[in-house]
């Protein structure tokens, strides 16, 4: 199969798999790319970090990841396949929503999916620390930072300075 259709059908599955949003499936994306040679786990952590950096949806690290799989057309068949299944999704979710408010199958189903988001996102701690990702710096960060901006300092102010302490701790 052509890499960058694999690229592509690889993200594609692991976007359509994104319930409670696409970091819930981050140790599956971590699996699959490093058991196809994709990314090494350095490189995962790394991409991990620039999709937390850039403004935008905090997935954009697959582009990094299909730019390590096949290039720049992997990189744009990483995008479309992680975010095509949550865009068809959010259409098809506003044309129905009226309906499936209504539906009790819908509410059951929304009651369920918690638990299952909670879980994934705790399995999502669990492969940042397995590839290096300091978790518990991490939550002491989204913590630290929540008090803030609960205290009233500017989100800009609260953004620059989480960028500037992580600058200081990595030239350390």
């Amino acid at each position: 199969m052509d890499e960058v259709l694999q690229v592509f059908l690889t993200f594609l599955r692991l976007g359509a798999l994104s319930f409670g949003g696409g970091m819930a499936n981050l140790p599956e994306m971590a699996r699959v790319l490093m058991a196809n040679g994709w990314v090494t786990r350095q490189e995962f952590a790394d991409g991990f970090a620039l999709g937390q950096f850039v403004p935008g949806p905090n997935m954009l690290a697959v582009v990094f990841y299909g730019l390590a799989a096949a290039g720049l057309p992997g990189a744009l068949a990483a995008l479309a396949g992680m975010f095509l299944p949550g865009a068809l999704g959010a259409i098809w979710l506003v044309k129905g929503w009226q309906w499936m408010a209504r539906s009790q199958w819908s509410r059951a189903l929304r009651k369920a999916l918690v638990p299952i988001a909670m879980g994934l996102s705790a399995s999502m701690v669990l492969i940042l620390v397995q590839v290096g990702v300091d978790a518990v710096g991490w939550l002491l960060g989204v913590v630290v930072a929540a008090l803030l901006i609960h205290r009233g300092v500017p989100v800009v102010w609260v953004i620059g300075g989480g960028a500037l302490l992580g600058l200081l701790v990595g030239l350390a």
